[in-house]
């Protein structure tokens, strides 16, 4: 909630530097977009001691992973050229760690400055586009656990149709890489017996969005 409220911030600060922009005659675009979709991938392996199940222990650096699982996200944009645009992105999406008959539940969210290219010229309405980011990602576990801050970045490609001058409807696929360190992301115990230290699968957190949303421009 903490992140979802910066963003908020955020957004009411771009707001604010449109309304300026807008006074000063520059008259540029402003765009608020929401997104459906869903997030796939996510994987991290076992460490220090792996995890003990009915009195069994696992091996180190067993790989577990995410469930895949629907995502909202939301963005604020700012046209900065007839075929650039300047984006707050925010994405949550809330799944589960499933290992060895337990699971707990793991809330991911992404937080990104984004920029948005045209790869076509013209006044079609349909446009392909590519978009890249860097922000942060935020893994907070359910119960027993400590959230950690990561930083990241996204790389993806999208397809704008525009509806009318103000509306319009966007797909976009991304790839969102986070950089881990060696802390643990989160430990959980429960009737199972289950005891994990959870730690990035190497150096690197990966997952890939799709996204289907509608975008008002003003």
């Amino acid at each position: 909630m903490r992140l979802f409220a910066q963003f908020c911030v955020a957004v009411v600060a771009t707001a604010g530097v449109v309304v300026s922009a807008q006074a000063a005659g520059r008259g540029p675009s402003f765009e608020i977009a929401g997104f459906g979709g869903w997030t796939t991938g996510g994987q991290f392996k076992l460490q220090g001691g792996g995890a003990i199940v009915n009195d069994d222990v696992t091996s180190t650096g067993t790989r577990i992973g995410l469930d895949d699982h629907s995502t909202f996200a939301v963005t604020a944009g700012l046209r900065a050229s007839d075929t650039t645009q300047y984006e707050l992105f925010y994405s949550r999406e809330a799944t589960q760690l499933k290992a060895y008959g337990a699971e707990t539940d793991v809330t991911v969210s992404y937080f990104h400055l984004q920029g948005t290219l045209l790869l076509s010229e013209g006044e079609r309405a349909l446009q392909p586009y590519a978009v890249g980011g860097l922000g942060i990602t935020r893994l907070t576990p359910g119960e027993d656990g400590t959230s950690k801050t990561r930083p990241s970045a996204a790389l993806g490609l999208g397809l704008r149709w525009a509806a009318t001058d103000h509306l319009s409807l966007r797909l976009e696929g991304r790839g969102l890489v986070t950089l881990m360190n060696n802390n643990t992301v989160f430990c959980k115990s429960d009737e199972t017996g289950l005891l994990c230290r959870v730690h990035g699968n190497g150096t690197t957190f990966i997952q890939g969005q799709f996204l289907a949303g509608v975008a008002f421009a003003f």
